[in-house]
């Protein structure tokens, strides 16, 4: 039936009508599939385009963290370094006692072997000790050059030396110095508290 009515109209009514069916398949396909497919594809290209993103932002992190890496193990080594340099608070006795004995090793005669009050540094304390000794000027040097060895840092400053009244063959000057040693904290000491605020009379 429909065949005959279609062959009944005139070829511009079969064309009109071939598109019009067209027209139909077309919009149905559209409503029921295509329309669907292109959002799902739309939603996965956002996704795509997110997951780059976020890859890329991950690879950035991935390099920070590895230089980050990098630079902990370049601190942990220099303080590996500094620990060995500056002993913890309790090696400083001894390292004080090892002091004494490079000057009498050195034949100098301690007059005096003093320690002065810490001082509080950022990560590490300065131990002052007030030294004075009797001997001769290659004795002193033999003193300073032992002490130069140790593998605990030994600083030596404010040095004075006067020449002994009476001589002898080995005493023929005395010397004062004060020879610091630096001790690592871990944990920074307190900042001493300030003094409160005076008010207005």
């Amino acid at each position: 039936m429909a065949d005959n009515a279609l062959t009944k109209l005139s070829l511009n009514g079969q064309i009109g009508a071939s598109i019009a069916a067209a027209a139909l398949v077309g919009g149905l396909f559209y409503y029921f599939y295509y329309a669907d497919a292109k959002q799902e594809r739309e939603d996965k290209t956002v996704r795509l385009e997110a997951l780059q993103k976020e890859i890329r932002a991950l690879e950035v992190t991935a390099n920070k963290l590895q230089e980050f890496q990098r630079e902990v193990q370049l601190l942990e080594a220099k303080l590996e370094t500094l620990k060995r340099i500056l002993p913890p608070a309790k090696e400083t006795p001894d390292l004080m006692r090892k002091v004494q004995a490079l000057a009498a090793q050195s034949n100098l005669q301690i007059k005096t072997f003093t320690p002065l009050a810490v001082v509080n540094k950022d990560f590490y304390q300065e131990w002052p000790i007030n030294v004075a000794v009797q001997g001769t000027y290659h004795n002193l040097a033999l003193f300073f050059d032992r002490i130069s060895r140790l593998s605990r840092l030994v600083n030596v400053g404010n040095l004075k030396i006067g020449v002994v009244p009476k001589q002898t063959i080995s005493a023929t000057i005395n010397a004062t110095c004060i020879a610091t040693t630096f001790v690592y904290v871990d944990t920074p000491p307190p900042a001493a508290a300030a003094a409160p605020a005076r008010g207005r009379r």
